[in-house]
């Protein structure tokens, strides 16, 4: 693991908070151009030092950069708030990506920064229920397992499973655009339930399970497979929910379901 690297930002640059692309404002393109290419753990600081939100990638530089494109449109506040506070960026560079979601796992155990959701405490487990109705199928998370409930999932699994249901209804419906799919998946927690209309339930059901039983090569090479969407925003969109599969099926085990 290579030493700590740190970038802080100047006084004047920490004025800027309102115009667009902060980040680049904040430390300019070369900063983000000399990034390691490789796996590693990265570090956001607020002003006071305090450290606001830890992750990782299996390549720092195509992941701290796509911070800088962020937009009301299709992020979370919880995101804008975040990199309008960023001050200093940090990172270590890992020998693996499995070593880097190893890191980060420790890490935000231990330091709980408050911009993190996932990962941050060991709760209670869930059991996914899917209920199926002619073209509909209906999502229900629930905190007891029952009769045909998949689980348990990690009590992380609301921020998780919404990036496997929303790449397995790309792959159902690859016409549809951002607006198309339903409201509450693309919130960053999936709801308590959520009603899907697909063409094959009992195909999704099956692709389904065996991405929560830790198989995703298959859901990603099929996203692969997909013709490219139609606009920029759309294209940076579903390239950072293929990094989040990528992530999901380097973690060890990726989401631990229950034979």
């Amino acid at each position: 693991m290579s030493e700590q690297i740190t970038r802080a930002a100047s006084p004047r640059q920490l004025k800027l908070f309102n115009l667009e692309n902060p980040l680049t404002l904040r430390f300019g393109n070369d900063f983000f151009r000399s990034l390691p290419e490789g796996p590693g753990v990265y570090f956001f600081h607020g002003s006071n030092g305090r450290l606001l939100y830890i992750g990782q990638s299996s390549n720092l530089r195509a992941r701290l950069g796509s911070y800088r494109h962020v937009d009301p449109s299709r992020h979370p506040r919880r995101t804008l708030r975040l990199v309008a506070r960023v001050t200093r960026i940090e990172w270590k560079e890992c020998a693996s990506a499995e070593e880097a979601v190893e890191l980060e796992s420790m890490l935000l155990l231990k330091h709980r920064p408050p911009f993190n959701r996932a990962g941050v405490w060991k709760g209670e487990p869930w059991w996914l229920l899917v209920e199926v109705e002619k073209s509909n199928l209906t999502l229900r998370l629930q905190r007891e397992a029952s009769s045909g409930s998949l689980g348990p999932l990690p009590p992380s699994s609301r921020y998780t499973l919404g990036t496997v249901v929303r790449a397995l209804l790309r792959n159902d419906s690859p016409t549809w655009t951002l607006s198309d799919f339903p409201r509450g998946l693309m919130a960053p927690a999936i709801p308590l339930e959520c009603r899907l209309q697909v063409s094959t339930p009992s195909n999704f059901v099956q692709a389904l399970t065996k991405a929560l039983a830790g198989d995703l090569a298959a859901l990603l090479a099929e996203l692969e497979a997909l013709p490219p969407p139609a606009t920029a925003t759309e294209q940076t969109y579903w390239q950072e929910e293929r990094e989040r599969l990528e992530k999901l099926k380097a973690s060890s085990p990726p989401l631990s379901l229950l034979s």
